[in-house]
């Protein structure tokens, strides 16, 4: 196995001389035709692609925390099987900053060549021409609406919000947004975050229109509801995380699923404490990342295997260990081919059933949501 490189880049000075000694090998003769390919059939086959990415021998990533998703045990093993070597520049994760870079390096031999990015930075990308056309021999596994028309993404991997409890802290756990509208929850409810500025707090305020009469193209009664409970006391305008639930700042949490699972089994561990998590029915919204390949990558032989792994039953079952739903789950589960013991592991083992709103009705919401927040919060 090749060892893993993590390239942390810290500091304006050192950045030129980091990023060099992060540089892959250079393509082999035939792997620039891979750019050009949109499946390993049209570029000659998988022995070809194999072959033409292990002549180029590097991957470049950024974000891959490996701590999240199980991204270590996903980037070791595709490290193992192919003899690639990783560099996976963990000094940020950002969607933005991936794009950026994607930007800001091309031509580089230190440019990216897979983007790990949300739906939004995706759609804006392949709108700039930034990602190349490509699909995995698995695609038609994926739900048609979790992919994009022309190509350019796919979604991989997803999770569904979920209510976190402490249950040495709270009698009663709730497990509905409306169960939440109880003085008895005074001080002990809370959120990852400003929902006007991250992901994670904006979701949780869509799930909690859904459970109060909105919609996707209404997060009004979101708002509203988060309003209510400021007002019952109830809601702690603290950012939430495994610190805040372990020091009993926040019993209750709203959060992803697959973020909440691995925090309620380190606070197990760790502290002895308990956290359930229940899917409210009466709010339940979906979310997932979407995978792509730098149309500029200095590697595109290797970008295309790494998707080709990815989205392969190994590749979603290393996934699946890192508590997030993979995309091509159902058809593992039909096919009998999914890791059970991980599956098990999952909050919501029949796969993610959750609505999902488009991305003109997020870009809605998130412009909305900053006046209805400042209103509802004061």
């Amino acid at each position: 196995m090749r060892i893993l490189r993590t390239c942390a880049i810290v500091g304006s000075t050192m950045a030129a001389l980091t990023l060099a000694a992060c540089s892959g090998s250079a393509e082999s003769e035939t792997s620039e035709g891979w750019r050009e390919a949109t499946s390993a059939e049209d570029g000659g086959g998988m022995e070809k692609l194999i072959e033409d990415a292990q002549a180029e021998g590097t991957f470049n990533a950024m974000g891959l925390y490996e701590d999240w998703a199980n991204y270590g045990g996903l980037l070791e093993a595709f490290s193992e099987k192919y003899d690639i070597e990783i560099n996976n520049d963990t000094s940020t994760g950002s969607s933005q900053d991936l794009v950026n870079a994607v930007v800001n390096r091309q031509g580089q031999d230190d440019s990216l060549d897979y983007l790990d990015i949300g739906l939004s930075f995706a759609d804006e990308a392949d709108r700039d021409g930034l990602l190349a056309t490509y699909s995995p021999e698995t695609v038609e596994d994926v739900p048609s609406e979790l992919r994009s028309d022309s190509g350019t993404w796919i979604h991989h991997l997803g999770g569904t919000i979920a209510i976190g409890c402490d249950t040495s802290r709270v009698e009663v756990c709730p497990k509905n947004f409306s169960d939440l509208r109880d003085e008895r929850y005074a001080g002990q409810v809370a959120i990852p975050g400003d929902p006007t500025t991250g992901e994670s707090g904006f979701m949780v305020v869509q799930a909690a229109a859904l459970a109060n009469g909105g919609s996707f193209d209404d997060i009004a009664p979101g708002a509203e509801f988060f309003g209510e409970l400021s007002d019952l006391g109830v809601f702690v305008p603290v950012e939430a995380s495994a610190g805040t639930i372990e020091t009993g700042e926040t019993p209750i949490v709203i959060n992803w699923d697959y973020l909440l699972k691995p925090i309620a089994n380190d606070l197990l561990e760790s502290s002895d404490i308990e956290l359930e998590i229940n899917l409210p029915e009466d709010g339940q919204v979906s979310s997932f990342y979407t995978a792509s390949v730098n149309a500029d990558a200095p590697h595109p032989a290797v970008a295309r295997l790494f998707l080709e792994f990815l989205f392969s039953d190994e590749g979603q079952n290393l996934l699946l260990e890192g508590y997030v739903t993979p995309t091509r789950l159902d058809a593992m589960i039909e096919a009998g081919t999914v890791d059970e013991e991980a599956l098990s592991q999952l909050p919501n083992q029949d796969g993610i059933e959750a609505p999902t709103p488009t991305l003109e009705q997020r870009t809605a919401n998130q412009e909305a949501l900053s006046e209805l927040w400042a209103e509802a919060i004061r």
